[in-house]
This record gives structure tokens, sequence and C-alpha cells, in this order.
């Protein structure tokens, strides 16, 4: 397969994995969580590919990994592409609604 396919691929993935978070409903607490396993999600094919190039048990740049370009590890990257960006928008959707309930209820007053 062409390697830009698998890459949109990801990306697909990744934006359907966005759209699922983004219209499910969250605590605050629970985002937080969702935020720190995204980053911990991101790091660490980035820090698998660093101790694997420098040993010299593989040989994958990270760059290729963050470009969706190098197997597996790529694969752990576009999900956490996905978490990260479902938990933003998310995070987005709730200030939005506390701030149209907030000025509704000021209004009312």
């Amino acid at each position: 397969m062409d390697i830009a396919l698998i890459a949109n691929i990801y990306l697909v993935s990744a934006g359907i994995l966005a759209l699922l978070i983004l219209f499910m409903t969250f605590e605050s607490g629970y985002l937080k969580l969702l935020a720190a396993l995204a980053v911990l999600l991101f790091a660490t094919p980035l820090l698998i590919s660093l101790l694997g190039n420098s040993l010299g048990w593989f040989d994958v740049y990270t760059i290729e990994i963050v470009t969706l370009r190098q197997g597996a590890l790529s694969m752990f990257i576009a999900a956490s592409y996905g978490l990260m960006s479902g938990v933003i928008l998310n995070s987005i959707k709730k200030s939005l609604i506390h701030q149209f309930r907030s000025k509704k209820a000021a209004a009312e007053e």
C-alpha cells in the first residue's frame, strides 16, 4: 500500500475518534484524565523510537512516526491525535455551553 494512503486512513480514524469524544458528555475531571492519557499515548511511541534508534534495535526516526509514515508506532500517534483533538473539542463545547447558560440565567434575572 502507498504510505500516503495509510497515513490518510490513520487521520480518518483519528477524526472519527475525535468526533466520538466530542459528542459524548464527560465531567471535567475525566477530561483531564483523558488529556493526560493522550499525552502519555503520544510520548510513549516517541520514547520507544528514540530508545530503539539509539540502541540500534531498529532504524526508526521520530519524524516518520509523527507524520504517520512508520508502522505500528504511527497507529498509536494517530490515536493520540484523535484523543487530544476530541478532548480539546469537548472542553470547548463545555465552555460554550457554560457561557450560554450563564448568559441565559443573567438575562432571566
